[in-house]
């Protein structure tokens, strides 16, 4: 910015010397035989005339103003107004870029009217053909600044609309996160909500049994130990991932679960794609929040396939080891094959890398070997103490 100002008022002071020179240059040869008492007023009305340019971006009306005493007065004197120089066509210009639509119309109009009435009024009328094209000059000086008003008008406007999109785009982005966090918050609601139901009812039994059967008391407290542990580690997510996200209303149905995949795959197989199931371990021995997030791992996953790659065909992948979940889903391509592939950014694909990240896991989402997609990842399968 410092910079763009110091060429700007260089080029103006190398504008308003050269605007000056060229009318004193000008006007000495005019009245090289007046005495030296009758050229110093002639000349410093050149002066003037073309170094007042100096101030065109500060003040151009005043700078047209001046421009217009000057010549009014130097024709007064005896000389013909266009030995001034080129010192109005700057101005002219400038006005046009600086001055309102109005306002440098006006001062288009008022310029030509004054030099027809010095031209023709004059100690030396030019005739018509000069006249015009003095006037043509003024005009195509007149619209070619007009013509940067409107650009510099359009760039300011793009890049205004450039900011208000960027500003649009990171608040979409900041809801469509914060919208992802609500379901979650509403999803670890129905888990934690099952888990104290869990819990009262075993300290309920456990309380009763205390007495006549130690051995179903104990079972009892067992189950109410790990499903606290549970519980807690759910809450403690809920406190530290959507901390400060408003839940309204929660979701009153039951949380799915990974032993529900066959019914994403019924869903995803009607839209026309072939999935393979390989599923190995126990399914339903996951918890519940770890089967949750990964069953909606899968979910958006299949429902990337649909929507991007069409009819195609899926290997879906479910792996459960003694201390993690594994996932897979990979598709051959489809019509993503020929399509730009996903750049991977989308609210869906968020949603997936939160989930992961929540329960501590990992998530790696492109292309796969064969030319289609892949989302891959694990999650642990004890929730966190």
């Amino acid at each position: 910015m410092a910079g763009s100002r110091a060429f700007g008022w260089l080029l103006d002071v190398t504008l308003a010397a050269a605007a000056a020179s060229a009318a004193v240059l000008l006007t000495t040869e005019l009245t090289a035989g007046l005495p030296a008492s009758a050229r110093v007023p002639l000349l410093t009305l050149a002066v003037v005339h073309g170094g007042i340019l100096i101030l065109r971006r500060i003040v151009p009306r005043a700078v047209l103003g001046v421009q217009a005493v000057t010549a009014i007065a130097y024709v007064a004197i005896g000389l013909p107004v266009f030995m001034l120089g080129p010192a109005i066509v700057v101005t002219l210009y400038t006005a046009a870029v600086r001055l309102d639509r109005r306002a440098a119309v006006l001062a288009l109009i008022l310029v030509e009217a004054l030099l027809a009435a010095l031209l023709w009024t004059g100690p030396a009328v030019p005739g018509l053909l000069p006249w015009v094209q003095f006037s043509v000059v003024l005009a195509g000086a007149w619209f070619l600044g007009d013509i940067v008003r409107r650009w510099q008008l359009a760039a300011a406007e793009h890049a205004r609309r450039a900011v208000e999109l960027e500003q649009a785009r990171e608040d979409l982005a900041r809801l469509a996160v914060n919208a992802e966090r609500l379901r979650i918050a509403r999803e670890l609601h129905d888990v934690v909500a099952h888990g104290m139901s869990v819990i009262a009812m075993h300290a309920g039994a456990g309380r009763l049994a205390a007495a006549r059967d130690p051995e179903a008391a104990r079972r009892a407290f067992e189950v109410v130990e790990e499903s606290s542990r549970n519980a807690l580690a759910e809450m403690r997510r809920l406190v530290t991932v959507l901390r400060d996200v408003d839940d309204g209303a929660p979701a009153l149905a039951p949380a799915p679960g990974l032993v529900d995949v066959h019914r994403l795959v019924a869903q995803v197989a009607a839209a026309g794609v072939d999935v393979d199931v390989h599923a190995v371990g126990d399914l339903a021995a996951v918890p519940d929040g770890v089967s949750l997030a990964a069953y909606r791992i899968v979910q958006e996953a299949l429902t990337n396939v649909v929507r991007h790659a069409g009819p195609t065909r899926v290997r879906l992948a479910v792996t459960v080891d003694d201390d993690r979940v594994s996932l897979e889903v990979t598709d051959q391509g489809g019509r993503r094959a020929r399509d730009a592939a996903p750049s991977g950014a989308g609210h869906g694909t968020v949603g997936m890398r939160e989930r992961a990240a929540l329960y501590g896991g990992e998530l790696s989402i492109g292309p796969g070997p064969d030319g289609g997609w892949r989302v891959a990842g694990w999650l642990p399968r004890a929730a966190a103490r």
